[in-house]
């Protein structure tokens, strides 16, 4: 179906699926990458290729292999800085003559989670669920003993959170958040990155942590739901 435009040409019509498309795209805007993938096709085939852009919804792939559009693919996804492997279910959507892009059709919480740190805020705070809660932190911007801001929560979740702080933190800084831990007496201590800085506080994110931090931080975060 074709419509006008304002000169009176005609113009093709976008369908349901092309809206949904672009309201996808805004929804969870992607994030370059170089990490390593395998690619097996649904007969068997299987092929070493690199994601080349990520978001919480899907991925871009760089392969040899030609595989149609939508057919189902399994991708086996190393993730950087050691933190681990994901195999995923997607499904092919488009592709060109060196890349396909894929839909993931089963991407559970805790693969949503492991992703998240690598992708665009927007989609990490969309995906990880927040509670509110006011707890004392320790940020360590460096290995010096001065080199801490305090600061408390404003909620937090398995991706980070926001905190308020009457010191100065700097956006892109690498630091280590500790926290009150789930055992008496204990803490939790947490590599992040600072992703936004404003007056009065941040907001954190959990970078590469590893699978039992997540785990233990998942559970603790459930005491206050």
């Amino acid at each position: 179906m074709e419509a006008s435009n304002a000169h009176g040409s005609r113009r093709p019509q976008r369908g349901a699926a092309d809206v949904e498309s672009s309201r996808d795209r805004r929804r969870f805007p992607r994030m370059r990458t170089a990490w390593p993938v395998l690619v097996e096709a649904a007969d068997g085939r299987v092929g070493v290729g690199q994601v080349i852009d990520v978001s919480l919804s899907g991925m871009r792939v760089s392969t040899d292999l030609t595989i149609p559009v939508e057919t189902p693919v399994t991708l086996r996804v190393t993730l950087p800085k050691h933190t681990g492997r994901l195999e995923i279910l997607a499904k092919v959507t488009r592709r060109d003559s060196s890349s396909i892009g894929v839909s993931f059709l089963t991407l559970g919480q805790g693969e949503a989670e492991r992703i998240a740190p690598f992708v665009s805020r927007g989609d990490i705070r969309h995906w990880a669920k927040r509670v509110l809660v006011s707890l004392p932190v320790r940020i360590e911007t460096g290995s010096e003993d001065q080199d801490v801001v305090h600061a408390r929560t404003v909620d937090l979740s398995t991706s980070g959170g926001r905190i308020t702080t009457d010191e100065v933190l700097s956006a892109g800084d690498v630091v280590v958040v500790e926290m009150p831990g789930p055992e008496v007496g204990g803490t939790l201590r947490l590599p992040a990155v600072i992703w936004e800085a404003y007056t009065g506080g941040a907001v954190v994110v959990f970078a590469n942590l590893a699978r039992a931090e997540l785990l233990k931080l998942r559970n603790y975060l459930s005491h206050f739901e």
